[in-house]
């Protein structure tokens, strides 16, 4: 399946107080808004600009059935969307073999950030949700 490179455009709060982070197609106009719980949005808003959440937090980077000693955390892939929920596998190394995991969407962005990986949508899930701003 292709895949399409993300960056991440924002992560603010939209009309509901709702947290939400923004995804846009790197070279398109394509947004994916994945909204998200308050705690995960200030983990990830810290970890854009570097500085320490709002309040402390205790927050799990780990990833289970992961080895994160040896593994090095390739990208993120969006590969899904149900019942209101996207979900995500983040790819590996180890070895020089690659592993896909599953993982909650919103610690994967923030493994993603924190590790200055991609982050990848499939093309079929943006064909389906994404929301196209043309000019």
């Amino acid at each position: 399946m292709a895949r399409v490179e993300m960056t991440i455009d924002s992560v603010r709060r939209d009309l509901h107080y709702e947290w939400v982070v923004i995804l846009k197609e790197k070279l398109a106009e394509r947004y994916l808004p994945i909204y998200m719980g308050s705690s995960q949005a200030d983990i990830i808003k810290s970890l854009l600009v570097g500085t320490e959440p709002a309040e402390p937090v205790e927050y799990d980077f780990s990833v289970a059935g992961v080895d994160t000693t040896d593994a090095v955390l390739k990208s993120l892939i969006i590969n899904g969307f149900e019942n209101n929920n996207f979900y995500a596998k983040l790819l590996f190394t180890h070895h020089k073999k690659s592993y896909k995991v599953d993982c909650p969407v919103a610690k994967a962005i923030a493994l993603v950030v924190k590790a200055g990986v991609p982050i990848f949508a499939e093309e079929a899930l943006l064909n389906k949700v994404a929301i196209d701003v043309h000019a």
